[in-house]
């Protein structure tokens, strides 16, 4: 099945998409939070995009280092509808799945992924396709706008764009989303709606250590090119040989966590054994090293 991501190729032609960039433009100034940003998006796709319904969720971190899908934005043709079969547990469900796999999704009946029930009421709704972008980016979430939990913090940012339509999405129209999408990220960054690793005033220590990336030494790498006998790492405990395994030096801890459905004080309990034995070391996301003692005595 073939993705839709931020990794896509948006076209940057076509004046309707940049049109509508250009009404934000215009209305920025009034916007202060990046959930009335992400609304703005969500409520502009549904009227002029023809979009039956349009959800962003994204993945919230907790001082607990616990991750969850939030839901940050919704439109929708039928508003009383959205919370019953839009916003359902199942679907709920699938989005976390698209995040812990940080993968899109091209239009796809609905009948194809969700249960008979679930797509029956899509059916009825005129919602009979299914289409997810996924998005991440080296900077850093705010917390909900109205009524977040104490124990919400700043989250690097991971993203889903779900939408319903009447008709699959022909190629015209998903590089016209892909562009609305970025264009308006990078408006809300020039506006200060997002803020970035580098900025650790106010980032709470579980908040940092959420964005440090696991990398497997060389000397590990290189000792099993060397030894044709044992081309497998062997570790004894299933969830460290998990763990080991997920680390490619992309993902930081926060990704890690949500994928092995850990908290983040046993991913570091996980992640201590490793560097203790010299197969992985801990770096920030531009590459410098971060010696972590610190943060396993404290967990």
């Amino acid at each position: 099945m073939e993705g839709f991501s931020s990794d896509s190729n948006p076209s940057k032609k076509g004046t309707h998409p940049v049109a509508l960039i250009s009404q934000l433009l215009q209305h920025v100034a009034s916007i202060l939070h990046i959930d009335e940003l992400l609304g703005w998006i969500t409520n502009t796709m549904v009227q002029r995009l023809d979009m039956a319904s349009v959800q962003v969720w994204a993945v919230q971190a907790y001082t607990t280092g616990a991750l969850r899908s939030k839901l940050r934005a919704s439109a929708s043709q039928h508003p009383f509808q959205a919370t019953q079969v839009l916003e359902s547990a199942e679907v709920g469900t699938l989005i976390e799945r698209m995040l812990r796999d940080q993968q899109g999704m091209l239009s796809i009946p609905v009948t194809s992924v969700f249960s008979q029930y679930q797509a029956t009421l899509f059916m009825q709704r005129n919602c009979r396709y299914w289409t997810v972008y996924f998005l991440r980016k080296d900077i850093l979430l705010p917390p909900i706008q109205k009524d977040a939990h104490k124990e919400e913090v700043a989250t690097p940012l991971q993203m889903v764009f779900s939408f319903f339509t009447q008709q699959p999405l022909q190629e015209s129209h998903t590089r016209s989303i892909s562009f609305l999408i970025e264009q308006s990220l990078r408006v809300a960054m020039s506006r200060g709606l997002f803020s970035t690793p580098s900025e650790k005033p106010k980032e709470t220590t579980e908040h940092f250590v959420a964005t440090l990336v696991p990398e497997r030494t060389q000397i590990t790498e290189i000792e099993q090119a060397k030894n044709p006998f044992s081309s497998a790492l062997i570790l004894p405990e299933k969830k460290t040989r998990q763990m080991y395994n997920l680390i490619d030096g992309k993902k930081n801890i926060a990704e890690l966590t949500l994928s092995t459905h850990m908290n983040q004080k046993e991913v570091l309990e996980t992640l201590q054994v490793l560097v203790s034995q010299g197969h992985i070391l801990l770096g920030e996301p531009g590459g410098n090293p971060v010696e972590i003692s610190s943060f396993f005595q404290s967990s």
